[in-house]
């Protein structure tokens, strides 16, 4: 009788909630970099294409913590939810009760159909440009939040939307989509505005950081710092009916982030002085959102030294700017797992602070460091990632300045 009731529940929830697998033509930026070579070189070195859990050691070590930490979860529906951001063209959207019952029974069947959904060469090439560029329609709600593939209605396969009216391709039919012409950050906003955690506590809040602290006439959405400002280039380096390729203004397909840019930089400037006993440093943030945003373990660290006239140091003060997530028991965690945040100390949208440091007798000049993590060391260490991109000290300014 157990194994009739079994298939019936396999019969019935084969199909449940998926959609179309895609097609291998467009399953890989490889298929598409012959004619958009720089484009596609671009965002090889964005986060984008990195976004799948085999190529993302702090995901796959925060996927392992959150079941690790949550016995009534199982693996796959954990990688399915959070792949409708991480990877919106998964054909399972969703596991069902049914299905969930049968991987815990170990069914193998059930086991090989996630297995496959969530392991496919589109699903491991990351936010690829069958993702973006396939986009038809965004009914973003941001009373929700972000969606990923629940905000957006897909194209068929074969059509790629983007900013041109008038592209040619041999390859696949083209058609312009305001979501590619204007400057409205909707299309990053499908994943990027705003997340809960099953606690109810917003732990990814980027999008409405924006909504709050943009100047309101004047803000130019997410394309001109992550992508970059309209240039002109090529769009394809494809030659159609023997004629060179045309320029285009077109923009850079970085999505820049502190490890493939200057995005910090051009953002966050720093300005020093002494007053008096005291030496204050103040970091003022032009960004329309807080400095880190995004995932809720980076941190912003400056930290100051003051050198005696030998260049020995006197004393050392260390500032963290980010988010202390907490569980239930008070104990450190990650964002997914938190109950409450116990502090956050980031710079927010449009606004400077000031940090003020006591000049110790006989310093004659001071150094200062302002760097960026992608995870704090506590929590990297008790979760286990090893990966030296994520645990790396990214510089962002280091000057010695006489006093």
């Amino acid at each position: 009788m157990k194994w009739i009731i079994i298939t019936i529940i396999m019969i019935s929830s084969l199909y449940a909630g998926t959609t179309k697998e895609i097609d291998k033509k467009w399953s890989s930026n490889k298929k598409c970099e012959a004619c958009h070579m720089k484009i596609s070189s671009y965002w090889e070195t964005s986060r984008h294409s990195n976004s799948h859990f085999s190529k993302n050691d702090l995901y796959k070590k925060s996927l392992e913590y959150i079941i690790l930490k949550s016995p009534k979860l199982i693996m796959d529906e954990v990688k399915i939810d959070c792949a409708k951001c991480h990877n919106p063209r998964i054909t399972q959207k969703y596991v069902t009760s049914d299905d969930k019952m049968l991987l815990a029974l170990g069914i193998t069947k059930q086991q090989e159909k996630y297995t496959k959904a969530l392991n496919t060469e589109y699903m491991k090439n990351g936010i690829n440009c069958i993702v973006c560029h396939n986009i038809d329609k965004i009914h973003l709600d941001k009373t929700v939040g972000s969606q990923g593939l629940n905000s957006v209605k897909f194209g068929p396969q074969g059509t790629m939307y983007g900013p041109l009216d008038d592209a040619n391709s041999p390859y696949h039919k083209t058609e312009q989509r305001p979501h590619f012409t204007d400057d409205n950050p909707t299309l990053c906003f499908s994943c990027h505005y705003s997340t809960k955690n099953h606690n109810g506590l917003e732990v990814y809040a980027t999008g409405k950081e924006y909504d709050e602290f943009k100047n309101k006439e004047s803000e130019e959405g997410c394309k001109k710092c992550h992508m970059s400002e309209k240039k002109e280039g090529y769009a394809s380096n494809f030659p159609i009916y023997g004629k060179q390729p045309r320029k285009r203004m077109v923009r850079d397909h970085k999505f820049a982030s502190v490890d493939n840019s200057d995005i910090f930089n051009k953002n966050v400037e720093i300005k020093s002085k002494k007053e008096d006993d005291k030496y204050t440093i103040t970091l003022i943030n032009r960004a329309p959102h807080s400095v880190p945003t995004g995932y809720g373990l980076r941190e912003i660290i400056l930290q100051a030294s003051f050198l005696d006239k030998s260049g020995k140091v006197l004393s050392t003060n260390s500032n963290i700017l980010g988010t202390s997530w907490k569980d239930k028991r008070g104990e450190l965690t990650i964002p997914h797992l938190a109950t409450s945040i116990k502090s956050d100390t980031r710079l927010k949208g449009k606004s400077e602070e000031t940090f003020y440091y006591d000049i110790p007798k006989g310093a004659k000049s001071i150094s200062y460091k302002l760097s960026y993590r992608l995870i704090g060391s506590d929590i990297a260490k008790k979760i286990g990632v090893a990966d030296k991109f994520f645990l790396r000290e990214y510089i962002m300014s280091k000057k010695k300045i006489d006093l």
